[in-house]
This record gives C-alpha cells, sequence and structure tokens, in this order.
C-alpha cells in the first residue's frame, strides 16, 4: 500500500497536540515548584522545602526516564488496526490531564511527610502518562513526513502549536491565578489541553504513515539506538540545552518576584516578550534551516544561550544605564531569538537521524529514538530541578539573601557549554549522504 503526503490540514492538525501537552506541562513545571515551597493556600507558610521537592521531582523524571524506552519499543512493535502511534495517544490523554489537576490538590494543608508521597506517587504517573502520549507523538514526525524540507515543515507547525501552548501557560497563567487562584487556574488549562490534545487522532495513521512493526526486544533496541554515533552527539547537545533552560524556567516566577520587585501577574511580560520574539523568528529558522543545513542553526542557538544565560546573574541590578526592568525585558527578547531554532530543529535532526536505523537494524524504530532521547533528557530535567533546589536552599532565595537565584543564569550556561563542545562532533554531511542513498 503506498501511503499519501500530508495534506497541509494534517500538518497543522499534528503540530496541535505540541500545544496541548506544552500547555499542560508548562504549568506544571513553572508553578508546580512555586506551589509547594511557597504554598498560595491562605494561611499556609510551605509544603514542603525546596530541597525536598527537588529530589521529589527528580525520582519522578527517574520513573519517566525508565518508561521513556519500555513505551517507545512497545509503539515501535504494535501492530494495531490504528497504526503504531495513535492508540497509545488516544488512551493516555484524558488520564495525563486529569494527574495534572490533581497535583494541585495535596492531602494536607501544611508542611508534612505525607505531601511528599503524594506528590511522589502523582509525579510518577504524570510523567508516565505524559510519555505515553509524546513518545508515540513525536515518532509520528519522521513518518508523516519523508524529507528534510517536509520534516523543517511539519517541526515548524509542531513549533508554532508548542510555542502557543507554552506561551499560554506561562502569559495566560499569571493572569488566570489573578482572577480565579490556582485551582481555577489549572482546570482551565487541563481543559483546553484535552483538546489540543485529542485533535490530531482526526489524521488516519496508516493513510499517511508505514506503520509496519518492528521486532526488536527491548534491550536490543536501546543499544542499536545508542550505537548511531551521529544522535549520541545530537543529544548531548540537546540535553544540556534543556537542562539549563528548565534552571531558568523554574526560577522566572522569583526573578520577577524576588530580584526585580514584581508580582506573580508580572510574569506574564517576562514570558511574552521572550515567546513572542521566537514566534516572529519562526520564519527565519524555517527558511535558513532548509539552506544552510540544520547543524549550523542549532550551533547559533546553543553558542547564544550561553552567551545570554550568565546575564541573567545581574537582574534586578543597573546595567549599562538602563533600569532593572528594561533590562531584563533585553534579557527576555534575545533569549526568544535562539529559542525559535530550539522550538523547531531538535525534531527534524532526531527524525534526520532516525533514518540511519536503516543501515544499524533494517527496521524503522522513529519512537525508540525519541524515546532514548526522552530517557536521558529527563533525567537532566530531572537533575536541574535537584540543582535549583538546592542552589536556592543553600545560597539563598529571598530578598535579603539572593545569591541562589542568581547563580542559577551562570550554571545554566555551563551545562549549555558543555553541550557546544560535544555537538560541534555531529557528523550532518554522513547523514545527508545516506539520505540521499
Amino acid at each position: 500500500m503506498t501511503v499519501k503526503q500530508l495534506p497541509l490540514w494534517g500538518k497543522i492538525i499534528y503540530g496541535s497536540g505540541s500545544g496541548g501537552f506544552s500547555l499542560i506541562d508548562r504549568v506544571l513545571i513553572t508553578w508546580l515548584f512555586y506551589y509547594y515551597i511557597t504554598s498560595p493556600l491562605e494561611g499556609v507558610e510551605a509544603l514542603m522545602p525546596p530541597f525536598a521537592f527537588g529530589i521529589i521531582m527528580f525520582l519522578g523524571r527517574a520513573i519517566d526516564a525508565v518508561a521513556d524506552p519500555v513505551i517507545a519499543r512497545w509503539s515501535d512493535n504494535y501492530g494495531g488496526r490504528m497504526g503504531r502511534r495513535m492508540p497509545f495517544m488516544l488512551f493516555s490523554g484524558v488520564a495525563y490531564a486529569a494527574v495534572f489537576v490533581f497535583l494541585f490538590y495535596p492531602p494536607v494543608a501544611e508542611t508534612s511527610a505525607l505531601n511528599s508521597v503524594y506528590l511522589a506517587i502523582m509525579l510518577g504517573l504524570y510523567f508516565t502518562l505524559f510519555t505515553a502520549y509524546v513518545s508515540p507523538y513525536l515518532a509520528l514526525l519522521p513518518e508523516l513526513a519523508r524529507t528534510t524540507q517536509d520534516r523543517v515543515d511539519l517541526a515548524t507547525f509542531r513549533a508554532i502549536f508548542m510555542l502557543l501552548g507554552v506561551g499560554i501557560a506561562l502569559i495566560g497563567s499569571g493572569i488566570l491565578i489573578g482572577m480565579f487562584g490556582f485551582h481555577g487556574m489549572v482546570w482551565m488549562m487541563a481543559g483546553l489541553g484535552i483538546v489540543l490534545l485529542y485533535l490530531p487522532l482526526i489524521i488516519k495513521e496508516r493513510d499517511y504513515a508505514d506503520s509496519k512493526p518492528a521486532t526488536l526486544g527491548l534491550l536490543e533496541a536501546v543499544g542499536t539506538t545508542f550505537k548511531n554515533h551521529a544522535f549520541v552527539a545530537y543529544l548531548i547537545g540537546n540535553v544540556t540545552f534543556w537542562l539549563g533552560f528548565n534552571i531558568i524556567t523554574l526560577n522566572l516566577p522569583l526573578y520577577v518576584t524576588v530580584l526585580l520587585g514584581g508580582t506573580e501577574d508580572d510574569t506574564t511580560i517576562f514570558f511574552g516578550l521572550a515567546f513572542v520574539v521566537a514566534l516572529l523568528f519562526f520564519p527565519v529558522v524555517n527558511i535558513v534551516s532548509k539552506k544552510t543545513g540544520l547543524k549550523a542553526v542549532m550551533m547559533f542557538a546553543l553558542v547564544a544561550f550561553m552567551i545570554i544565560l550568565p546575564l541573567f546573574y545581574f537582574l534586578g541590578q543597573p546595567m549599562l544605564g538602563l533600569t532593572p526592568e528594561i533590562f531584563g525585558y533585553i534579557l527576555m527578547g534575545l533569549a526568544g531569538i535562539p529559542l525559535a531554532v530550539i522550538f523547531i530543529v531538535p525534531d527534524a535532526i532526531v527524525a534526520e537521524v532516525s533514518d540511519l536505523e536503516g543501515k544499524l537494524s533494517g527496521q524503522k524504530r522513529e519512537a525508540m529514538y525519541f524515546g532514548a532521547q526522552g530517557f536521558i533528557l529527563k533525567l537532566a530535567l530531572g537533575l536541574s530541578t535537584v540543582i535549583t533546589g538546592a542552589l536556592l536552599q543553600f545560597f539563598g532565595s529571598t530578598p535579603a539573601e539572593p545569591l541562589g537565584i542568581q547563580l542559577t543564569g551562570p550554571v545554566s550556561a555551563f551545562f549549555i557549554l558543555v553541550g557546544v563542545i560535544v555537538f560541534t562532533r555531529y557528523p550532518e554531511k554522513e547523514v545527508r549522504a545516506y539520505r540521499r542513498q
């Protein structure tokens, strides 16, 4: 059976799923930490210490990391009537959104070990269900788009919806909290997220993707994936970026409320600047990636972040004759330029390097590449929470002692520096040569 080329409406519908899980996940990443360590609940000082939250988040990420290759292999080898990917997306979406809501309803409104146990269990469920949707969803990209140009286009549509989801989460969440409180915000975000998660199921997978199941066992599939040296070089560069960027994201409310003396609602302006700039640069990234290749554009983004992030140390201080607020706006706006690259290019690179699987095992195992990436990425994201908790607890997170918050920028830049060094070894010529065979 000859598969069809995915039309424009299909690319748009596919991208909407990214908006759903990006919205929900970014609300959780941005506000759950803040919710538990400061507790906006009336009369409650905190639900747990920052470092304890960091350890629990890391454990949740570790569970999720193990789930990634297991679900990826299950999806790669699955042969249902709906295809290899859609059944997983169908059955995980609602449960994923429900657990997200439950996370903001701890059992005890005070610092308690019961809250720690509850958080650990629910985060394990949350991240597992996240993977059950996202890993098969991402694996559809290289199956639905089979040329570099189409993959960059599909990744761009996914990035647009990701940006919209993240933007709604970061900008809208602060506004909704002010209007309806934390719980009102969470319910509204979950409802919108569910709608976006289920739109891609309109696409009939078997009409547009070659869904022949793979046959490798779990350990063999994981081992073969990490033998792809092009994938490993890319993976280290991408993971170190997200480790550093997640540290920044976790601390954005604290940059605004502690270093700049603003309110929770003021975070919307800083989030908005970065994401509006990123959206404006999407067409540029799309065009330049097709002309210069994916490696050069990705390298630009990593180096740009490495330069910008140390400057977060100086937030709240007058710099270059600028007020602290204007300096903060400029930093967030500049960060939006490389952020546009990170929203688009990594997906296209994974789609490219997964083609090399043909000479490693002779099978189509797109989900395992995204699953292997998720395995490492989620451990790194968990580590970023531990690092953040440690910095804030041991170096300070108050207006009187802000050093822990200030150090997050330079620490993030260090990790990205490691990624820059390794990513220089990404063999783009070899990847392109294989696709031309």
